[in-house]
């Protein structure tokens, strides 16, 4: 199975968590991380966990996101609300297509869902890698432990396909140092400061879809270092 952990953002019900746990089961993930959850017993959840109640008792609770993700090289953000052509931030893929890309991944993978009741924030998901949205009819607010199942299903179903020996993922430090870059060459070329957020995210869209490996992303930072030093030296 992929080196995967599912991290759920301040979950409201413990019978959701339980829930998750026990599909985690079905589909052979194992790490579980709850950030800052808002219930205190866990009676309900163990519940609902049925043969997942391993997860629950090996996983592990923190108080911040950032706690959460610093081990992954590349996080999955989960959403039922997609944006229109202009929303660069809630640019979607499937769960399909995910799998498809995840071929090209062998880091470690965080997959993300938000809260019950508001799922997560725009400030949440500028920290993702890529956003995963299930398509449904127009009522498309699917309770979070149906969503997860839904994703865990497809990756797991998909895993038996996946390539041995991908070669090395990208780091989530490489790729920070490659939107450095990008972030000084719109420096250098005096690109309009109010548009630096939306290029910057259309950026990281773009090397996140492309799943690259750590040799794409090392070639990749190399040319920008020197687009960057050049355009440093035209402009003394």
């Amino acid at each position: 199975m992929i080196n995967a952990k599912v991290v759920i953002l301040e979950p409201e019900n413990a019978g959701n968590v339980g829930a998750i746990a026990r599909v985690m089961k079905n589909f052979a993930l194992e790490e579980l991380i709850l950030v800052n959850p808002k219930f205190e017993n866990m009676f309900e959840a163990e519940l609902r966990a049925m043969h997942g109640i391993d997860i629950l008792r090996n996983m592990h609770i923190v108080n911040t996101f950032k706690e959460a993700v610093s081990d992954a090289d590349f996080i999955v953000g989960t959403t039922a609300k997609t944006g229109m052509n202009y929303n660069v931030l809630r640019t979607v893929i499937t769960p399909e297509v995910l799998v498809e890309r995840l071929v090209n991944i062998n880091g470690k993978i965080a997959l993300l869902f938000g809260r019950e009741s508001s799922g997560l924030s725009n400030e949440e998901l500028k920290q993702t890698d890529i956003i995963v949205t299930i398509p449904t009819s127009n009522y498309s607010a699917l309770n979070v432990s149906h969503a997860a199942a839904i994703i865990f299903y497809e990756i797991y179903k998909s895993h038996a396909q996946w390539r041995k020996g991908a070669p090395r993922a990208s780091s989530r430090l490489e790729k920070e140092k490659a939107l450095e870059y990008f972030h000084l060459i719109l420096s250098d070329i005096n690109y309009p400061s109010f548009k630096c957020h939306i290029a910057e995210r259309v950026f990281r869209n773009v090397i996140s879809r492309a799943f690259i490996s750590g040799r794409e992303i090392y070639t990749l930072i190399g040319v920008l270092r020197r687009i960057h030093s050049f355009l440093t030296s035209k402009n003394r």
